[in-house]
């Protein structure tokens, strides 16, 4: 299971440079013709790309289809609604007088959690907004993944891509 992430304890250089991109999005929102979910994509399509390897978190959960053919194509699945939350906090953002980065610190280290679905199950769970029971996906515990499908899930999903990947090595 992955571990919350304690804000306190975050290295100043990732919350200074999170806070920067904060400080982006915000702009990007602010200005004539853009929405906040234009300023999000910002995050979740640019930005993030910099920040997986020491924030996104794998939860230790994957889908039981995706065990039983780690050969699907399979994707990273942010339970916490990373997309739509965030659209959220920036329109709520745009409201305030003075920014509130810490908030979206706190957000995206939250967020920045994943579980591994299928293809398919990731496209359900976005259309029953994250409800997996109403989606059909069941998911177990990474302990309960033979060792011979860990190992070729860690490969394909999580080495080079989740910040804890060493944590759920196939021994």
């Amino acid at each position: 299971m992955a571990k919350p992430i304690n804000l306190n304890k975050v290295n100043s250089d990732l919350r200074q440079r999170l806070t920067a991109v904060y400080e982006e999005v915000m702009w990007l929102a602010a200005r004539p013709g853009n929405t906040p979910s234009m300023a999000r994509a910002w995050y979740t399509h640019v930005a993030a790309g910099k920040f997986v390897s020491e924030i996104r978190q794998f939860s230790g959960k994957v889908s039981q289809r995706a065990v039983r053919d780690p050969e699907a194509t399979l994707r990273l699945e942010h339970p916490a609604r990373i997309q739509t939350k965030l659209t959220t906090l920036v329109k709520t953002h745009l409201k305030y007088k003075s920014p509130r980065p810490r908030a979206f610190v706190r957000f995206i280290l939250d967020a920045e959690k994943v579980h591994i679905v299928t293809f398919e199950e990731n496209y359900l769970a976005m259309q029953n907004d994250g409800n997996y029971r109403r989606a059909g996906i069941k998911l177990i515990p990474w302990r309960g993944v033979p060792k011979k499908k860990q190992a070729l899930l860690w490969k394909k999903m999580l080495r080079g891509r989740v910040a804890n990947a060493d944590d759920f090595a196939a021994d």
